[in-house]
């Protein structure tokens, strides 16, 4: 199902019920629950980034491999901690940077590519409207946000995450007009709320034997040891802990 087949059926539908409704044979409340399921499998495509509903994403990998990734930093006392729990472990990660933050702390975003990791971008503002933005406002965080990057490391990224994993036409169109490659993920930590290295360890460590690319937050303090844990958890289980290029076989800059 995508959103192209669902207003297919949709159109079908009402096509086929419209007459249904005038002759009689079915009253009009019947377009209700049409159109409430319409909705509903909207909500799902533009709140599950893997649903490849909108657009085409990279949100799992191979079987047996994992890829870490973090969101909405740099910050400037979390993502150093998660750097040397990366480097004390010996894994390559990924960090979605928010354009406005990478300003504020460029020497984090040096380090970060110092020391092995990939740079993604995820606009330059992170708004909580990302969702209802048009399509020339969307364009222009994400290129905002890779202005910024390629300004401080000199490379320009192709690997886009948006806020909050959200896609809809007009995401699908920016992203598509600025050759970008959307990463998603098949398992959400949650830690950008949670409270303690416990909550994110619950949410985490059941759902691990299936997951091939985790999303972390270098925003929490409680991060940075629940990821430690994760990282020999996965380890104990056989499990290989790639870079996100090895992972999806796709380079993250475009120069």
């Amino acid at each position: 199902m995508n959103y192209r087949s669902l207003n297919v059926i949709a159109l079908l539908l009402v096509l086929i019920l419209i007459p249904a409704v005038v002759q009689g044979f079915v009253g009009a409340w019947v377009f209700v629950p049409l159109a409430l399921g319409y909705v509903t499998v909207l909500g799902w495509g533009v709140f599950d980034i893997g649903s490849q509903f909108f657009v085409r994403t990279i949100w799992k990998g191979e079987k047996g491999k994992v890829s870490l990734t973090f969101d909405d930093g740099p910050h400037p006392v979390h993502t150093p901690e998660i750097l040397e729990v990366l480097k004390e472990e010996g894994v390559k990660a990924a960090f979605f940077c928010i354009g406005k933050k990478a300003e504020a702390h460029p020497e984090l975003v040096r380090l970060i590519v110092a020391e092995g990791h990939v740079v993604g971008n995820h606009t330059y503002l992170h708004t909580h409207r990302f969702g209802m933005l048009p399509v020339e406002k969307v364009r222009e965080e994400m290129q905002r946000g890779k202005a910024v990057l390629k300004n401080i490391i000199g490379r320009t990224p192709r690997m886009f995450r948006p806020p909050f994993g959200v896609t809809n036409p007009k995401i699908a169109r920016a992203v598509a007009a600025e050759n970008d490659v959307i990463i998603g993920w098949d398992l959400r930590s949650r830690d950008g709320v949670a409270r303690s290295e416990q909550q994110i360890l619950d949410r985490v460590m059941p759902r691990l034997d299936k997951a091939t690319l985790l999303l972390f937050h270098d925003t929490n303090p409680h991060s940075p040891e629940a990821v430690r844990k994760v990282i020999h958890r996965l380890r104990e289980r056989g499990k290989e802990i790639v870079s996100l290029e090895e992972l999806t076989g796709i380079s993250p800059y475009t120069d």
